[in-house]
């Protein structure tokens, strides 16, 4: 268990900073990034690695030299090609001079969509937060947990009281909300689009085969065989589907990225799902031309020849 002023994706506070061995900017050019103040144990509980350095100890309190971690890609950012591990950090509108003694791994805490960027955390003794959230790694339920937490609160206070326990998988439902909601309205528009699309190759192609029926039973009159008709048909009734299914996914791909917003970790341009898509749209359309292109086979060649 551990504590902190906040948790990912629920907001958190941006704060100023600035490197310490530059002439700082004036407060409104400053550089802002998420900042927590956490308690020790918070790496462990949320599973974020230390990749340099050390964690905060029970040596960095209040009256002690004023101390920070960075994220991996703040450390990158702020300090390319350099070793960030010693330097100073001027955090806030004050400009509190941190020394920076670890790099941490990075977390997408503001949104999932957002790639991670420069972050730090400070340590809880030292900033004094007025709120508090406890966290708990745990595998009971929900409310399990928190008749344990209460249990411990009442303990040291009994004026203290969990206000909203919920998981991290709630909040992390809550975040991806909004994101879902497009998810599925994007694909129930494309699912719809696919069928109307289906319903309307199917009938542009099967009306112009039905269109050769006559030619057809001609065609079998003089000689033809089934096959050879069949062939004829799909060729020429599958040329111009395919002609479009091209252009269809030449103008997927060119227009992929204006998805994006609406996209985590997963490509706009999705081979599988464009492959399906133009799968399906074939089969139809295959399908439209073998179908009245057999029955017209079976029409009897002196009524077609009569028809013509």
């Amino acid at each position: 268990m551990t504590i902190s002023g906040d948790i990912p994706l629920t907001g958190g506070n941006r704060t100023l900073y600035a490197r310490g061995d530059r002439d700082v900017l004036p407060m409104e050019k400053r550089a802002s990034a998420p900042s927590h103040d956490i308690a020790p144990d918070y790496l462990k509980t949320w599973g974020i690695p230390l990749l340099a350095g050390r964690e905060f100890n029970q040596h960095d309190t209040a009256d002690g030299q004023k101390v920070c971690l960075i994220s991996q890609t703040g450390a990158k950012k702020v300090f390319p090609n350099e070793n960030p591990i010693g330097k100073t950090l001027l955090v806030t509108s004050l400009a509190v001079p941190c020394e920076i003694v670890g790099i941490v791994g990075d977390v997408r805490s503001i949104r999932v969509a957002e790639a991670p960027g420069m972050e730090f955390y400070l340590p809880w003794a030292q900033e004094n937060f007025p709120f508090v959230n406890l966290t708990v790694r745990s595998n009971l339920q929900v409310d399990a947990v928190t008749k344990l937490v209460q249990s411990a609160l009442s303990k040291v206070n009994p004026g203290l009281a969990v206000a909203l326990p919920q998981t991290m998988d709630a909040v992390v439902a809550q975040a991806l909300g909004q994101a879902r909601l497009m998810t599925w309205l994007l694909g129930l528009f494309a699912g719809v689009a696919l069928l109307l699309a289906s319903i309307g190759i199917y009938g542009a192609v099967a009306y112009t085969v039905e269109q050769r029926t006559g030619e057809i039973g001609v065609r079998m009159a003089l000689g033809a065989q089934t096959a050879d008709v069949l062939r004829l048909v799909v060729r020429q009734g599958m040329t111009p589907v395919a002609l479009g299914l091209a252009i269809g996914i030449v103008a997927a791909l060119a227009l992929g990225r204006l998805l994006t917003t609406q996209l985590y970790e997963v490509s706009p341009h999705n081979p599988t799902l464009l492959a399906a898509t133009a799968i399906v749209l074939g089969v139809v359309a295959l399908l439209a031309c073998l179908l009245p292109a057999r029955r017209a086979t079976f029409v009897n060649p002196i009524e077609a020849l009569r028809a013509e």
